[in-house]
């Protein structure tokens, strides 16, 4: 083969692998970053994006990105975790530095959430979706401005609303809710019963040893 004919067949491979590599599969050597290239996505998403938004991102397949997430799930010696609310996935600190994040940002004990707050939390993050009249008569109590409250500082959303007499909203939880719990999803709520059978009682338990993010002090004593 001359010297043309070499160089003819080298750039037919160049393509050819260019092309296989845009039709959705790493090239082999390039699949251990893909992990990687997730995590510098999240850090400067200024949202958390969905499965389909890192799969154009990365230029693959929406199966390697759940493969790719999958393995990121339980890092070893990292100080972040991954969250994910249905289609979303956002990075946050890991439970365990709680207390030193919640140091390092100046928060007080205080500024978070107060029991009433909680039991709302709880009762939404439980039942969801769930109405206002739902809350509280659970409750037992008037809970408008601690919907408010909630809904201020993005721990709940409305998520749809009730196909009945006036169409009450129902709310849900929000991505901000798992970080703010450093949960991964709302599977790792703790289990109904663990503390004593009430919505409330297992997310306050949780509240007391992960609750990181906070605001201002509740302004609703409902």
């Amino acid at each position: 083969m001359d010297g043309h004919c070499a160089a003819e067949a080298v750039m037919e491979g160049v393509g050819r692998t260019a092309g296989e590599a845009t039709q959705g599969t790493l090239p082999l050597g390039d699949a251990a970053d893909l992990g990687a290239m997730l995590e510098a996505f999240l850090l400067v998403a200024p949202e958390p994006p969905t499965i389909g938004e890192l799969a154009g991102g990365a230029e693959v397949s929406e199966a390697e990105i759940e493969a790719a997430l999958t393995a990121m799930i339980t890092p070893e010696g990292r100080g972040w975790v991954l969250v994910r609310h249905g289609d979303r996935v956002q990075l946050a600190s890991a439970p365990q530095f709680a207390e030193a994040v919640r140091r390092f940002l100046g928060l007080d004990r205080e500024t978070r959430l107060s029991p009433a707050a909680i039991e709302t939390l709880g009762v939404v993050a439980y039942r969801q979706p769930v109405t206002k009249a739902e809350i509280e008569a659970i409750r037992g109590v008037d809970c408008a401005g601690v919907i408010g409250t909630l809904l201020g500082r993005e721990l709940v959303e409305p998520v749809g609303r009730l196909p009945t007499v006036g169409n009450p909203i129902q709310y849900g939880t929000t991505p901000a809710f798992l970080r703010h719990f450093g949960l991964g999803s709302l599977a790792d709520l703790p289990p109904l019963g663990e503390v004593d059978g009430h919505d409330a009682a297992s997310l306050l338990a949780l509240a007391t040893t992960r609750e990181v993010t906070n605001g201002e002090p509740d302004a609703g004593a409902g």
